[in-house]
């Protein structure tokens, strides 16, 4: 009786330990698909971070290029439209331009006869002495020293002992009386005077209407004047000058 009791206990603790022993099994099967699945998923996160940094380093990589390519456009100089412009001057623009400080009347009126233009001379009275004046134009009315027709003309100023010395010329375009072209050496104009003429030799834009300040011309009292004129290096400049405001207009 005894011996039956053991065996069925026995038994029982046989069939005990391998139910555990199947469900701690299935515990490790189970425990261990967990663990790979949840290797599976952060492998998975893994990769998808890595392509996101791969993707966020080619939309920076493409944004830095985009900006150089950026700057090297804004780098770029425009063309300068004025430089390549080609101007053709009239006869009394060509004249001005052949004009300079040592021309001497004779030698004005050969070129006066070249370009087959009109003038007339004019005596005045200044307070450095006599002056001649050259007006010169297209007609004769309007090459007249009073009372002149419209039209484009040039006066040349000639003053000195022998009222041979130029001292200035102006250019006037008869579409816009206001902005002249100046060539001066000496001599009274308007703001300019005989005491300090070396100080402003040369070439100018005289614009009457400017809201800009040209030049401060400076006197030897220590007296100062705002003027409209603008100095240039040249003749051409100048003329060039003339026509672009003329076709601005």
């Amino acid at each position: 009786m005894k011996k039956s009791i053991i065996l069925l206990l026995s038994l029982s603790l046989i069939f005990s330990l391998s139910a555990c022993g199947d469900s701690f099994k299935q515990g490790m099967k189970d425990g261990m698909q967990g663990t790979t699945q949840e290797s599976a998923v952060a492998s998975e996160e893994e990769t998808t971070l890595e392509e996101d940094s791969e993707i966020e380093a080619e939309q920076e990589e493409t944004a830095k290029r985009a900006e150089v390519a950026l700057e090297e456009s804004e780098s770029i100089e425009e063309p300068n439209i004025e430089e390549n412009l080609v101007y053709e001057y009239d006869d009394l623009q060509n004249l001005f331009i052949e004009l300079n400080v040592n021309i001497t009347p004779d030698e004005l009126e050969r070129c006066i006869e070249k370009y087959s233009l009109e003038h007339t001379v004019g005596e005045y009275n200044s307070s450095s002495g006599k002056e001649i004046m050259y007006c010169i134009a297209y007609t004769e009315g309007a090459a007249a020293q009073k009372y002149a027709d419209s039209g484009d003309r040039l006066e040349v100023t000639f003053g000195g002992e022998n009222k041979d010395e130029f001292m200035y010329a102006e250019y006037v375009n008869e579409n816009d009386i206001s902005y002249t072209a100046l060539l001066y050496d000496h001599g009274i104009y308007w703001d300019f005077s005989e005491g300090n003429a070396e100080d402003y030799s040369g070439y100018y834009i005289n614009d009457s209407f400017s809201s800009k300040t040209g030049i401060v011309v400076k006197y030897d009292n220590g007296r100062e004047s705002k003027t409209n004129y603008f100095r240039y290096n040249s003749a051409e400049e100048v003329i060039q000058k003339i026509i672009d405001k003329i076709k601005e207009d």
